[in-house]
């Protein structure tokens, strides 16, 4: 397992998005008893003890990733390296993911974080809660990818390594002028994706909010575009999910929202 493990680190993870994230979920699994495994040893039974031995380290979502990583090793071996699996590549139950989060922001939280930031990041919150944006790929954004003629700005840096068109309202366009205005660069931001969650996690800290994280803002965003009436497919193609059940467990609906269409 760890010379499988090895050579899709060194063949594969270099052309995939998250290759820092998944070179060092590989070493982790590498440095565990399963890389010393031989493949045609490796059962469901193994699989499951490696499983139920993690999750007394790391959290379910983490399992989860380490699973799949084996799953997508053990795959590309058997389909295009020549390995074979006379049983077959085992498998095994994957962690019971948390709930997703509920914690929205209250019109009284929103306007005293408002209050608490600075105009430049006013105008970053306006434009992560209306187009679901991640924040890494509002950092990548480029000035000669918004189209303010028709609305509209297309991502090339996103996490899953598709570029994705995603509309924009008033709000959005607003923001993006100002953020604009303020850039020397071909960026749309001035500052790194890493210096903005510091500064919301500031502010959140003078308005006294708690539990809020600015990738939570994502999380409010879809929300308010299933609040606004599109379908799953719609908000899918604007959010970027591929899986629809994780888009599921990121919306939480305001069922004060839901009178006026009763």
């Amino acid at each position: 397992m760890s010379d499988l493990l090895t050579r899709y680190n060194e063949e594969v993870v270099p052309t995939l998005k998250g290759k820092s994230q998944d070179s060092s979920r590989i070493n982790k699994i590498i440095d565990s008893d399963l890389g010393n495994l031989l493949i045609s040893n490796l059962t469901s039974q193994l699989l499951a003890k490696y499983r139920d031995s993690r999750l007394k380290q790391l959290g379910p979502q983490s399992v989860k990733h380490e699973l799949s990583m084996v799953n997508r090793v053990l795959k590309i071996a058997t389909t295009e390296w020549g390995y074979q699996l006379p049983q077959g590549i085992p498998t095994v139950k994957h962690p019971t993911l948390p709930k997703g989060r509920t914690r929205r922001l209250t019109k009284e939280e929103e306007d005293a974080l408002r209050q608490s930031a600075d105009p430049y990041l006013c105008h970053t919150i306006s434009l992560l809660q209306t187009t679901a944006m991640r924040i890494g790929e509002l950092a990548a954004l480029r000035k000669e990818d918004v189209d303010f003629n028709k609305s509209l700005a297309t991502l090339r840096d996103t996490k899953n390594g598709d570029s994705r068109t995603i509309p924009l309202n008033k709000v959005a366009i607003a923001a993006l002028e100002e953020l604009i205005r303020e850039s020397t660069t071909n960026k749309v931001l001035k500052f790194t994706s890493s210096c903005i969650s510091h500064r919301f996690n500031r502010a959140c800290k003078q308005a006294g909010i708690k539990g809020m994280v600015l990738h939570s803002l994502r999380h409010e965003a879809v929300s308010r575009l299933f609040e606004k009436g599109l379908n799953m497919m719609e908000v899918a193609s604007i959010s970027g999910h591929k899986d629809l059940s994780m888009l599921k467990r990121y919306t939480h609906i305001n069922p004060e929202t839901l009178l006026s269409r009763i």
